[in-house]
């Protein structure tokens, strides 16, 4: 007999707080060089050029009730020093997470981040089946669908009600439909940081800005299973991916029925990159602002003149309001369309960054996906033109 449970956990999802989040923004600057005014120039540099970029600060805003919490309560300590060190040398971003995760992760003290989630854009942390694009109807009715694949492939699924007590082998059998590519209540996580910055950076180039993410957390695999919707699927041969990926899960089953008043929530420290546009953008906006004001001298001095006797430097006068118009217009095409451009191509680059120092150290895509089925969508995702969403 099918349970249909989701409906109840859809009401519950956004209200229930499941995670003590810090969230950690590293500030990103393009680097634009001086163009001398040439607004057509700078135009095209901002268009066509390869950007590179400053890793300019570190945001940390640590709530007062988390700051003696582990692991937050020397992370203050750890941004100050990363702070300091900034200011003396161009960093490559892949260090500076390398330096995040020796601090925070593989560091002597007892309490450190031990599980972590990469996302390409910062997306709602949620499952799949709970995505906007999926239908309600779908939702609804998913343990009924379940329970029907299970009965057409019985040698591949299990069908398993949710129940408390069986909730770990439920889990076990929508891994192995998301390993098949449905969509489910499971969320992945993994123990190994740097798997979870190849998904964050996973992906072909993208034509509009992204805003790379990386999910660090503090999780007690005992309490957290018992208290909060974590839970460590047993790693099976017919599901190699969980393996390849050091994997385990945030399963939102468990919103079923579990006690607000008995959750204890998950440490989660919430790194995102940030663009600070400010230093290209001040000096177009000033600049604006004195053709601005020359085009009302020109009108001024216009007015001044006699019709009939100044023709001639009229004339002039109102040609030269014309070229200091286009270039007004210039600029404030430039200042419209620039942000967009210009967050686009740094998110590239840095994703490009990220990618190529992983593969130095053999963290390689393909690896990511062990079973022949999935290495085939993956070698196919990296040959269409359109990006694929391959986190689930």
């Amino acid at each position: 007999m099918t349970k249909e449970i989701y409906p109840e956990v859809l009401s519950r999802l956004g209200n229930i707080q499941l995670f003590k989040t810090v969230p950690l923004t590293i500030v990103i600057e393009p680097v634009v060089y001086d163009f001398d005014d040439d607004v057509q120039e700078l135009a095209t540099y901002v268009n066509q050029s390869p950007l590179g970029y400053l890793i300019e600060t570190l945001k940390c805003d640590i709530p007062k009730e988390l700051a003696n919490v582990a692991p937050f309560d020397r992370l203050k300590k750890i941004v100050d020093d990363i702070k300091q060190r900034l200011l003396d040398r161009e960093w490559n971003i892949f260090y500076l997470y390398k330096e995040l995760i020796q601090q925070l992760v593989q560091s002597e003290d007892d309490v450190n981040f031990n599980y972590f989630r990469g996302q390409f854009d910062k997306w709602p942390l949620e499952p799949s089946l709970f995505r906007t694009d999926t239908k309600q109807k779908f939702q609804q009715n998913y343990d009924n669908i379940y329970s029907n694949i299970a009965k057409e492939y019985p040698d591949k699924i299990k069908y398993i009600p949710y129940t408390k007590e069986r909730a770990g082998e439920r889990a076990e059998q929508l891994a192995m439909l998301q390993h098949y590519g449905m969509r489910t209540s499971l969320l992945d996580i993994t123990k190994n940081p740097f798997i979870a910055m190849q998904f964050m950076s996973l992906g072909k180039i993208s034509n509009s800005p992204h805003i790379n993410t990386l999910d660090m957390y503090y999780i007690d695999e005992e309490r957290h299973a018992e208290n909060n919707i974590f839970v460590s699927v047993i790693k099976s041969n017919l599901n190699k991916r969980i393996k390849a990926q050091k994997g385990a899960f945030f399963d939102f089953d468990y919103l079923f029925d579990l006690k607000e008043t008995s959750i204890e929530k998950i440490p989660r420290l919430n790194i995102v990159i940030d663009y600070d546009l400010n230093k290209f953008l001040a000096p177009l906006k000033k600049e604006q602002a004195k053709f601005s004001d020359f085009q009302q001298v020109i009108k001024a001095k216009i007015d001044q003149l006699d019709d009939t006797k100044d023709k001639k430097q009229i004339n002039e006068l109102r040609n030269l309001n014309d070229q200091v118009g286009l270039a007004e217009h210039q600029i404030e095409e430039l200042l419209k369309e620039a942000p967009t451009t210009l967050k686009t191509k740094l998110a590239n680059r840095i994703n490009s960054d990220i990618k190529t120092k992983l593969t130095e150290y053999f963290y390689l895509e393909k690896n990511l996906f062990p079973d022949f089925d999935r290495y085939i969508s993956y070698v196919q995702s990296q040959n269409i033109e359109h990006r694929e969403k391959l986190n689930k």
